[in-house]
């Protein structure tokens, strides 16, 4: 009697390449030395917890997480006031930024917020703020990156599309290194992300690459609208050269 052939052994499957490890979802968790250098400077000066502490920042700020928070964006974005006003609801700047978020009139507009005559919601600290959440996530929906957002929010779109049509592919510290973003932008984003870590903290944070992002897939820009200056006179008071100690 003949003996079947024994089946062949069964072809093992491929080893997949182990997936690379998500990105943070907390704006807390972006490392990168510029952070480290800022934290350290503003922990040293104790400006942030004294500036939160006063009584306009103790009062909105609760609010603003919670505006953030609804919009289902990181409710550490709460905390551009610092950098942007001081938290101050009548701050303006050198280039009819005004409010709490200083938005320029035309983007104000552009956002849904009305600003005719006398009639200025830019001063209106939670219209405002519904606005600057409008703003952000457009932002991050077009770079698909929070420090990209952040740095077209503070330099303007037009800015952030120049840097990236020389390096299409840059990520916002690699553009920052190549001098491809105003100085003023190169400072401002490792700034925030530094008053992020010292209010919010880092916890449950694992450990990341220097140049860690929260990215998603970036969508082609649309036509930049806005062309902010890259600080305010506001900002400016928590610039290196203008704050002591920071």
């Amino acid at each position: 009697m003949r003996k079947e052939a024994a089946p062949p052994p069964p072809i093992p499957a491929p080893i997949a390449a182990p997936k690379p490890p998500p990105p943070p979802r907390a704006l807390a968790c972006i490392e990168h030395p510029s952070i480290d250098r800022w934290e350290r400077r503003l922990r040293s000066s104790g400006h942030v917890p004294a500036l939160l502490a006063e009584p306009a920042a103790a009062v909105y700020l609760p609010r603003v997480r919670r505006t953030f928070r609804k919009a289902g964006l990181p409710t550490s974005l709460a905390l551009l006031p610092v950098v942007e006003s001081a938290y101050r609801r009548a701050a303006r700047g050198r280039a009819d930024e005004v409010g709490l978020w200083q938005l320029r009139g035309a983007t104000a507009t552009r956002v849904g917020l009305v600003v005719r005559g006398r009639r200025d919601q830019r001063l209106h600290p939670y219209r405002a703020t519904r606005a600057a959440a409008r703003l952000l996530r457009q932002l991050h929906r077009r770079y698909g990156d929070w420090p990209l957002a952040i740095a077209a929010y503070n330099a303007g779109e037009r800015r952030v599309d120049a840097a990236l049509a020389r390096a299409p592919h840059a990520t916002f510290w690699e553009l920052a290194d190549a001098g491809r973003l105003p100085h003023g932008t190169r400072e401002y984003v490792p700034r925030f992300l530094a008053v992020v870590r010292i209010v919010d903290g880092a916890r449950g944070c694992r450990p990341a690459p220097a140049t860690q992002l929260v990215r998603t897939e970036r969508r082609a820009p649309a036509a930049a609208t806005d062309a902010r200056p890259q600080t305010t006179a506001v900002a400016a008071r928590l610039a290196p050269d203008s704050v002591p100690g920071l």
